[in-house]
């Protein structure tokens, strides 16, 4: 008769609240009607490892642990960094009962430094060995449970903000599983300090000055078709030559304000650069040329001010036309908004989707303004300078 085979689940996560906190959850999972015993084995990150150490927690329950802290070079670099790493120790044996499974919650903590060619002194390592301590120390202290349930409502948080597009069966078409894997990418490359848990309520306030104040994001043209920045993210080598390309863009497209904000103020860059969307002074301008808009696309909550969040979609009907749709998911004021050339009359938005046409216009600018200045959108008329102004054509299939 054919064994059943053992199962064993692994998940490895880094948390969102403590960026210096990683976790990872190993289930094992016995199918057997006898006894399964499996032995681990805990590999020494460093060569500088110190004595086990144990943790006593307010309620008496004790956890062994260890510390590795080393001084390693950055690649590419003469510089190098500090590293401390403390780790809940993991058993040399677990033995999984007879038709169940089992769980194992591994704890651990990396601090480090800034990158310096200087020799760090002892106090470095000493500090950031306290800090590693302190963190292992209170993940150990909170159910593992809550930390996931914290985990997930963090990321939750910042996919409120997104971007959909309509599924193109065209070979090397980009497509919603490419741009979601390279959002959470980026996203996994950025600190979210709307959630962490040692921002301060003054430093909070900073991050969300940041935010609400983009600056002149985005100044370049749309980067959906921009092939090199939907790379394949095989490999870590990949994901990280896609992520330094993805801030050297938004670095250099005006979006350094909202880089400064964390994951949130990077998910709104993003958006913003996915339509060529522009903060101006006075305006949020969609900048995508008519012939680009060949699919539909859904821009969800885009943050413009401090209590104004902005939907705007591009729907391709049945004659290959497209139109715009705009709405406001929340507002603490009157919005304002005109297709291209603004020579008709304002139109004020609400919470149901205002339909715009597709404007083409000579010389092309942007296809949608937006703002809360009405007198500012009735003014860009005499602002704009074009020469003609058509319905867009509809698209070739």
């Amino acid at each position: 008769m054919r064994r059943k085979p053992v199962s064993v689940i692994h998940q490895f996560y880094s948390y969102r609240i403590v960026p210096s906190l990683l976790i990872q959850q190993i289930e094992i999972v016995n199918p057997l009607s006898e006894d399964l015993t499996l032995i681990l084995r805990q590999e020494s990150a460093t060569s500088n490892e110190h004595s086990p150490l144990v943790i006593t927690l307010p309620n008496g329950n004790k956890f062994d642990y260890k510390v590795f802290s080393e001084e390693v070079k950055v690649p590419g670099s003469t510089e190098t960094i500090m590293l401390s790493i403390a780790a809940a120790k993991v058993p040399s044996t677990i033995t999984v009962s007879p038709k169940s499974s089992k769980k194992l919650i591994i704890r651990t903590s990396v601090h480090y430094s800034e990158p310096s060619s200087v020799i760090k002194p002892e106090s470095v390592k000493e500090k950031l060995e306290s800090q590693s301590q302190m963190d292992l120390r209170n993940a150990l202290d909170s159910d593992p449970l809550y930390l996931r349930m914290k985990h997930i409502e963090a990321w939750k948080k910042l996919w409120h903000s997104g971007f959909s597009i309509s599924i193109s069966r065209a070979q090397g078409a980009l497509n919603g599983d490419k741009i979601n894997a390279t959002l959470y990418y980026i996203l996994s490359n950025s600190r979210d300090y709307m959630s962490e848990t040692d921002i301060t309520p003054q430093q909070r306030l900073i991050y969300q000055k940041h935010l609400y104040m983009p600056d002149k994001c985005y100044g370049g043209h749309h980067t959906l078709q921009a092939s090199t920045l939907w790379s394949d993210l095989k490999t870590i080598t990949d994901v990280n030559k896609v992520v330094d390309l993805w801030f050297l863009t938004l670095t250099k497209q005006g979006c350094q304000r909202l880089l400064l904000a964390g994951a949130e103020g990077v998910m709104q860059a993003m958006l913003l650069s996915f339509g060529g969307f522009k903060f101006s002074d006075h305006h949020l301008e969609f900048d995508t040329e008519p012939k680009d808009l060949h699919r539909d696309y859904y821009f969800r909550r885009i943050i413009y001010g401090n209590a104004t969040h902005v939907n705007v979609s591009v729907i391709v009907q049945e004659d290959n036309k497209a139109v715009i749709y705009a709405a406001l998911d929340r507002s603490d004021k009157d919005y304002y908004a005109c297709d291209a050339g603004c020579l008709d009359s304002p139109v004020k938005l609400g919470s149901e989707p205002v339909q715009l046409p597709v404007k083409l216009t000579s010389p092309i600018t942007a296809i949608l303004y937006i703002t809360a200045d009405k007198q500012h959108m009735e003014e860009l008329k005499h602002a704009i300078h074009i020469s003609g102004v058509m319905e867009a054509p509809p698209h070739e299939h």
